[in-house]
């Protein structure tokens, strides 16, 4: 007599994406002859995305973490669930724009220099990376969308910045021109 499946599956599926579109696939317990697969999106309920005989399912989710279970079944019943896998979702930030780059010296000795850069915060950005125009040297990396030194820490001809979290970094800005002044106290 062949009863339900007793083994539940074995979900495999990516920890983190950082992109929309993943897959994930199970084993297929003896006896069985379909699965029903169930999604949490952010903690809320569960609820059926599949149900039926394969044992992979390919989805396009948005920011956010998706936890899955499935159970094998036949036309007696179906498994305990699986184990609960968690999919975290985190596309990179947006690109940056600078609204402030500015190098300024006094006129007279001893001369003095500040340097002064900022640019647009990004929604879910937890690091931007800050460097001279054209993959120069890297000026700063940090969490902060706004750096000012004495000295000339922060000073190049043009600049190029980057926001970044755990899906990744978002593409270089273009490269961007320093102002050249004199500071308003000389």
């Amino acid at each position: 007599m062949i009863g339900a499946p007793t083994i539940e599956p074995v979900i495999n599926a990516p920890g983190l994406v950082n992109v929309p579109q993943y897959s994930l696939s199970w084993s297929v317990p003896a006896n069985s002859e379909s699965s029903i697969l169930e999604e949490s999106a952010n903690g809320g309920g569960w609820t059926v995305v599949h149900n039926g005989g394969a044992n992979s399912f390919a989805t396009d989710r948005g920011k956010g973490s998706y936890a899955y279970r499935v159970r094998a079944c036949n036309f007696v019943g179906c498994s305990p669930y699986s184990g609960i896998v968690t999919v975290t979702v985190a596309l990179p930030p947006g690109t940056p724009h600078f609204y402030l780059a500015e190098w300024l010296t006094t006129r007279k000795a001893p001369y003095q220099v500040q340097c002064s850069v900022g640019w647009s915060q990004m929604a879910d950005a937890t690091e931007y990376q800050f460097e001279s125009g054209g993959g120069g040297k890297r000026l700063y990396t940090g969490p902060n969308a706004y750096v000012s030194a004495n000295g000339n820490a922060y000073c190049a001809g043009n600049y190029r910045v980057r926001a970044c979290n755990a899906g990744g970094c978002s593409s270089w800005s273009a490269d961007h021109p320093v102002t050249r002044g004199v500071p308003s106290w000389d």
